[in-house]
């Protein structure tokens, strides 16, 4: 797989940050009902929480995309790495709910930094190339930095306390970045290059990266409500401990671990990606109301097919998304960024909802109509070719 030890340093090094970076993405809602009573805040507070991450994460893309042209994807790399996990060291001296959100805010905003340029790097990496192995391994790092976050880290912050705990994922974030710039090699395609507008307004433009980016928000409020409140919710209406709250939970993570990688290898082999869209936008449905009956058995079958759709369902849109790209390789980074934009910026408003609908309404009706929600976003997976694979 590696063609050489340089390769197999560099993507060690890549691998390590995308873990710690799930974990720094992750750990906020697992920890969070230890984190309300000295915040004094509920399920609203860790929904504008969740809202002003995603708000940071998604608005940045596009100059992460830019910056990547630009620069090469290993400065941008470093300097997200530095600015997620510096914010994430500061949450844990914050008083109250707005301090949070802010650093919330500049920890999404430095991840934005991250993922495509990192994508970039780790397919290039790879021999051959293949867009789906590379996005399925990035996105299998991932998920094992989330199962860290969403069990992990529950027991870490009822030992330590949840602001020793912050301290301890942000400084090891500083790690990592500090690995990625020792190891990653720099680039000479890229390096130094000013992105014209024409390739830049033809991905803007690109009528199948907004339709697979708007795709992407049929999983994208199965994938933040499921790990953000799913801890919360089964710890304050379930009556089921912390600790087997975050491993049910968990399960979100844990399957798309091998997920993933299976439908990395899936992409680059069958013809009809879209019937594989439609199908993992419909589990994501599918997987939301059975969140609505209040049972701990009803929450693991919810995680474990919210699972399923995280690895499947990113991978295919995203290495998509690499593919779509006609600009040239160094554009591969903005095309990426810009499907990632569009699904992340309007994931700022699933839990904003949620809570909302959970105040007014209940837990389950809030389950519901969030999986109902859901069920609208078959629409654009229609609209695309069936099959997009280089």
């Amino acid at each position: 797989m590696f063609s050489s030890v340089q390769n197999g340093r560099a993507l060690g090094s890549m691998i390590f940050a995308r873990v710690v970076y799930a974990l720094n993405w992750m750990n906020v809602g697992a920890i969070f009902y230890l984190m309300s009573s000295d915040l004094n805040a509920g399920v609203s507070g860790l929904g504008n929480v969740t809202a002003a991450f995603y708000l940071g994460i998604g608005l940045l893309q596009i100059p992460g995309g830019l910056l990547t042209a630009k620069w090469g994807p290993k400065r941008v790399v470093v300097i997200g790495i530095f600015v997620s996990s510096f914010s994430a060291l500061g949450t844990s001296a914050v008083s109250n709910i707005s301090e949070m959100a802010v650093l919330r805010f500049l920890v999404g905003s430095g991840m934005a930094f991250v993922f495509a340029p990192g994508i970039v790097i780790i397919a290039r990496l790879l021999r051959g190339g293949k867009s789906g192995m590379g996005v399925g391994l990035f996105n299998s790092a991932y998920d094992l930095g989330g199962l860290v976050a969403l069990f992990g880290w529950v027991v870490v912050a009822t030992v330590t306390g949840w602001r020793a705990s912050l301290a301890l994922s942000g400084a090891i974030g500083v790690a990592t970045g500090v690995l990625a710039l020792l190891f990653v090699p720099g680039e000479k395609t890229g390096t130094g290059l000013t992105a014209s507008a024409g390739p830049l307004l033809n991905i803007l433009r690109d009528r199948r990266l907004i339709l697979i980016g708007l795709a992407m928000l049929g999983f994208d409020i199965g994938n933040t409500i499921i790990p953000g409140f799913m801890i919360l919710y089964l710890v304050n209406k379930v009556s089921v401990s912390g600790t087997l709250a975050g491993l049910v939970t968990s399960l979100v993570v844990v399957i798309p671990i091998f997920a993933a990688l299976w439908a990395g290898r899936a992409y680059d082999r069958i013809s009809r990606h879209r019937v594989i869209m439609v199908l993992a936008v419909l589990a994501s449905a599918a997987s939301l109301a059975i969140g609505a009956y209040p049972s701990i058995y009803a929450a693991v079958a919810c995680a474990a097919l919210g699972g399923v759709v995280a690895g499947v369902g990113y991978t295919f849109a995203f290495a998509g998304a690499r593919d779509f790209n006609r600009e040239g390789a160094e554009y591969e980074g903005l095309a990426i960024s810009w499907v990632n934009s569009i699904h992340l910026t309007g994931s700022v408003i699933p839990p904003v909802l949620f809570a909302s609908l959970v105040e007014s309404l209940g837990y389950p009706q809030a389950w519901l109509w969030s999986g109902a929600l859901t069920l609208l976003f078959v629409v654009p997976v229609l609209l695309l070719a069936a099959r997009w694979g280089r």
